[in-house]
């Protein structure tokens, strides 16, 4: 009897079946961020045109936008007919779409490479027969596949209201083509390190960078200077839709994807399994023991406490810098001069700091929901099976979340106070905006307390639920028309400070994120920890 050769699996052998599995496993996560993007290209056109229904408000609003700050914010300026509502609409969403859909593509292929080797879930499936690029190339294919569909459903939302569909096709296909090339330095930095928390934060930093680079190089040349285009951010905004299409830029997105990806290959190739191309520092005889568990809570936070600390200073200092901009642009703007007519210039510098609280809660419900990473990875039950209780344990990452919100605020409310403060020549807007900021750490205290409720029942998302409805309610509410009862719901809507300080507002939030706690140590100590 005659037996024929096995035949060796080819280093993709297994791409699809975990294709089809990453696909199962993320089709609720994956889907409410499509309709979510999608309903943004849904609504923005009527925000926009509500926000400047006149050809004076949206020539103050351009003035606005060739601000510093507002290019940072904003997108580049190519001149023409700026008062156009597509180019206006590429202006203002292109970078918030670039960084929504660009954590997306890290955040998955994350999930799916790294967090899979570090908690052990990849060792079951490299026991089978699987290829070496298998686990990378399914998780990309997946981003790209997520990327695709929303470049269709977003063209045709933006279609549907009227936009020239070549433009909007290139609006939308320049977003994903970035998201895309993040997805890829996702794949490089899951090489490089072997936590991955350290590669989110390596590929998330990268993000950063790139948009900090396009917005300097926006500012030294509103058109895009040389700068410009050492970012991929700029590659797609300078396929320039709706002011002077050029396809040409998104050449240079799928090849930079192309040499990422090949990056990635290459470094698979050459590492362990569970190990980093950058080898871990290990034990330190030298350094300081970590005394207590907030001071261990705090250690691990430190890394990403340090970004959001730098990323709001930044955020603070550049809404600061606007001041005097959106003054000026209220002599033209009857709605700006009735807000501040009836609330006075202090309601500016309140919206501004909700704005940079919004921002901060997304920090503190991340920091407390790690606790829930920890437990599904097993590290939680080794503290645990010390002398360390349950209720100490949830306590303590609460109380090290807000020491976070403390140092958050007031780096944001030193940056937005140093921005106003050389705006409108006033050195006391530096301490009354940074007090001001501090203001809001009650508000943060209960967003810490439900993201402690959300990890006692194992339910993470209800976390970030509550941080959707404290940016919807402040972004959207009121253009969305919700009731004023819903709006005050949220925290940060809550607190009105400089404009106001509602200590009886501010004494019921902490009594309410003391007892959510509270409540949250009891469950948490009841269930299993497994």
């Amino acid at each position: 009897m005659t037996t024929l050769p096995a035949v060796a699996p080819t280093v993709w052998h297994g791409t699809g079946p975990l294709l089809r599995l990453a696909l199962l496993r993320d089709r609720v996560r994956l889907g409410i961020w499509t309709v979510a993007l999608t309903s943004m290209m849904l609504y923005a056109p009527n925000a926009i045109r509500l926000a400047y229904p006149e050809e004076a408000q949206r020539l103050a609003r351009i003035n606005l936008m060739k601000t510093p700050a507002g290019m940072m914010m904003g997108g580049p300026m190519f001149g023409g007919n700026e008062t156009d509502l597509g180019a206006m609409m590429a202006n203002e969403l292109m970078l918030t779409l670039i960084v929504a859909t660009s954590i997306l593509a890290i955040l998955t292929v994350i999930r799916h490479t790294r967090a899979e080797e570090e908690s052990g879930a990849a060792e079951l499936v490299m026991s089978s027969v699987v290829g070496r690029y298998a686990r990378t190339t399914a998780a990309l294919i997946l981003i790209a596949g997520v990327n695709a569909v929303l470049a269709v459903t977003m063209t045709l939302a933006m279609a549907a209201a009227g936009f020239a569909v070549a433009d909007t096709a290139a609006m939308c296909v320049g977003v994903t083509a970035v998201a895309m090339v993040f997805g890829a330095v996702a794949s490089v930095t899951a090489q490089l390190w072997r936590q991955a928390r350290t590669a989110t934060g390596a590929a998330m930093a990268t993000l950063a960078v790139a948009a900090l680079v396009r917005g300097i190089g926006d500012v030294i040349d509103n058109s895009g200077s040389p700068l410009s285009w050492f970012s991929p951010v700029a590659w797609a905004q300078q396929m320039r839709p709706f002011v002077d299409l050029r396809w040409w830029p998104l050449a240079m997105l799928v090849a930079l994807t192309i040499v990422l990806t090949a990056v990635a290959a290459l470094l698979e190739g050459r590492r362990q399994y569970d190990a980093g191309t950058i080898p871990s520092t290990g034990d330190r005889p030298r350094a300081r023991a970590i005394r207590g568990v907030l001071a261990l809570h705090l250690t691990l936070q430190r890394g990403q406490l340090t970004g959001w600390t730098v990323g709001l200073f930044l955020g603070g200092l550049a809404f600061g810098s606007m001041t005097k901009s959106l003054l000026d642009a209220a002599e033209d703007n009857e709605v700006i001069q009735r807000v501040i007519a009836q609330q006075g210039t202090e309601s500016v510098y309140t919206t501004m700091t909700q704005f940079l609280a919004a921002a901060a809660s997304a920090y503190v419900v991340s920091a407390v929901l790690r606790l829930h990473g920890d437990e599904e990875k097993g590290l939680g039950e080794a503290v645990l099976a010390g002398s360390v209780s349950r209720w100490r344990w949830l306590v303590s990452a609460v109380a090290a979340a807000l020491v976070g919100a403390v140092v958050l605020m007031a780096a944001a409310g030193l940056g937005n106070g140093l921005g106003a403060g050389i705006a409108v020549g006033d050195p006391v807007t530096v301490a009354r905006l940074t007090l001001a900021a501090l203001a809001f750490v009650p508000a943060l205290a209960v967003m810490a307390a439900l993201a402690a409720l959300a990890v006692a029942v194992r339910r993470p998302w209800l976390g970030w639920l509550a941080v959707a409805f404290v940016v919807v309610a402040l972004y959207l509410g009121a253009l969305l028309r919700l009731p004023q009862w819903l709006i005050d719901l949220s925290p940060v809507s809550q607190t009105t400070a400089p404009m106001d300080y509602p200590v009886l507002a501010l004494v019921a939030m902490v009594v309410v994120g003391a007892g959510c706690t509270a409540a949250a140590g009891v469950l948490y100590r009841q269930r299993d920890v497994v």
